[in-house]
């Protein structure tokens, strides 16, 4: 164990970037590089064409839809349908489309369809679905930036079928408004690529429709594929949160790394996810773990921190994962919050009873907690048990003893249900046991046998894609993985060290 956690260790020092932050690339998925070939399949942009084909030769050679959700399922078989015009109707008819964040997907795949002469099934009509999207965006509310860039461009590509070309221009021109001088949005490529289409569709020719064309083009990587967006600043924060406290990193990665993180510090006092985009709750509480306990932070950071956390908080003592009216409550994100504030708690006096609370009836009432941001048992109950201010009851808390219950054959954990073992669960779950005090053997030296045998030379361990992202699809962070399965280890680690003291202690009082 020792000898994995010292390559482990390694590899992330290795990989630290100059600025002190850690970034990984997202693994490949079919929904951004379908909407990436569709948009330039249909620009004028030389080398758009050679682009899309390359892109339709990655989809064509075997990329499978997820299938962990059926509205993922859906949106991702259509998304390849869409980009290899493989004909048939597009489906938007499984009822988990009514859910309020999953029918702004399926209205997006209606545009898209709209747009480029594709029958749907389900759904809404052209006309209602025209209706939807002019009335979202007359109301708009507090979104997201890039959430009103998808409604507007969603909105552009309908009002373009229609043959309103003054309405769709308005809406081309409020999309160009929120573009970078990179030709990106955000750095996503779902938004990226939907602002490309819409531009394309409603603004031809224009010095915005030229660069957002421009960086799909150079955004597309050598397999022929686009991903995800990455996440500087919260990979870095995890980073901090899993390896704190080892010798190594504490000397050679931290200092680097706890200033990146003041740096990357909003003007409002929060944290966002990446450079560049509003501050989020779990990031902001996530930062402020991480940052606690460690030296180089100045304590106006940590005061703006706390100040934007309790200007967040709702009236009901909770916190929403964004700063939207529109997202609710998570488990994983007040859990995150109530952590973030109790490490810091001489700094600030919010009440965390609610929180508390809340979290104790969501465990009755579901019998287990579910996160937000994150699928999977062990993850939820490794980020919700720190939060829990009671005393852990004798034989472990009864999240942890049902966990517990979940272990594979082979010593490790699946993300869920019956799945097969993977090294993150694996780490979270053993992370979830020390927190919730079982400490049995009989759990314990499996999983860690489990995770030293599934180390790969280089220090790393497989992944498969558990962040949310955009909802309810998954994607895989390698630094992530990397994170919670050394978490797994470390505390394994720290419980072979108390079990070493205590019996050193009574060998000495015998």
């Amino acid at each position: 164990m020792s000898r994995a956690l010292a390559l482990a260790t390694r590899h992330t020092l290795s990989t630290q970037r100059d600025n002190g932050s850690w970034l990984a690339t997202p693994a490949p998925r079919i929904t951004e590089t379908a909407l990436c070939t569709l948009a330039l399949a249909r620009s004028p942009h030389p080398g758009a064409d050679r682009a899309a084909e390359r892109g339709r030769a990655w989809l064509a050679n075997g990329a499978a839809p997820q299938n962990h959700h059926p509205a993922a399922h859906a949106v991702e078989t259509a998304l390849l349908s869409l980009a290899l015009d493989t004909g048939g109707r597009i489906d938007v008819s499984h009822p988990s489309f009514t859910d309020r964040t999953l029918s702004a997907r399926a209205r997006l795949l209606q545009a898209i369809a709209l747009y480029t002469g594709r029958a749907t099934s389900g759904g809404t009509g052209p006309a209602a679905l025209r209706t939807l999207l002019a009335t979202a965006v007359a109301a708009q509310g507090q979104l997201k930036r890039w959430t009103r860039v998808e409604l507007w461009s969603a909105h552009a590509l309908v009002e373009t079928h229609f043959g309103d070309r003054t309405s769709a221009r308005h809406a081309a021109r409020m999309v160009a408004d929120q573009q970078s001088p990179s030709g990106d949005f955000f750095a996503n490529p779902v938004t990226t690529a939907l602002a490309a289409l819409a531009l394309q569709a409603a603004a031809p020719g224009t010095a915005a429709a030229r660069r957002c064309a421009e960086y799909l083009l150079t955004s597309q990587l050598a397999d022929g594929t686009w991903r995800f967006s990455s996440s500087e600043v919260w990979d870095t924060a995890l980073t901090m949160r899993a390896f704190h406290g080892a010798a190594a990193f504490d000397r050679h990665g931290l200092p680097a790394a706890v200033a990146f993180l003041v740096a990357a510090q909003n003007p409002d006092g929060g944290w966002p996810y990446r450079l560049g985009v509003e501050s989020d709750n779990d990031t902001t509480a996530a930062a402020l773990i991480a940052l606690g306990g460690t030296s180089g932070a100045p304590g106006t950071t940590i005061r703006a921190g706390l100040r934007h956390l309790v200007q967040q908080q709702t009236a009901d003592g909770l916190w929403r994962t964004w700063q939207s009216a529109g997202d609710p409550p998570v488990d994983d994100v007040v859990a995150h919050v109530v952590t973030a504030l109790d490490r810091h708690s001489g700094r600030h006096r919010v009440q965390l009873a609610a929180a508390r609370g809340w979290l104790a009836e969501r465990l009755g009432k579901q019998g287990r907690w579910h996160a937000g941001w994150y699928r999977g048992l062990p993850y939820a109950t490794a980020e919700v048990l720190p939060a829990l201010d009671a005393a852990v009851p004798a034989g472990g808390h009864p999240a942890a003893r049902t966990l517990a219950e979940t272990r594979n054959r082979d010593g490790g954990w699946p993300v869920e249900g019956a799945g097969p073992s993977t090294p993150a669960a694996t780490g979270l779950a053993l992370a979830a046991l020390e927190r919730g005090g079982l400490l049995n053997e009989e759990h314990w030296a499996p999983a860690l046998g489990y995770l030293v045998e599934t180390q790969r030379d280089d220090g790393t361990w497989p992944g498969v894609p558990l962040m949310y992202g955009p909802r309810p699809l998954l994607t895989h962070y390698p630094t992530h993985t990397h994170a919670f399965a050394v978490g797994g280890l470390f505390a394994g680690q720290r419980r072979l060290r108390a079990a070493a003291a205590a019996t050193g202690s009574a060998h000495e009082e015998g």
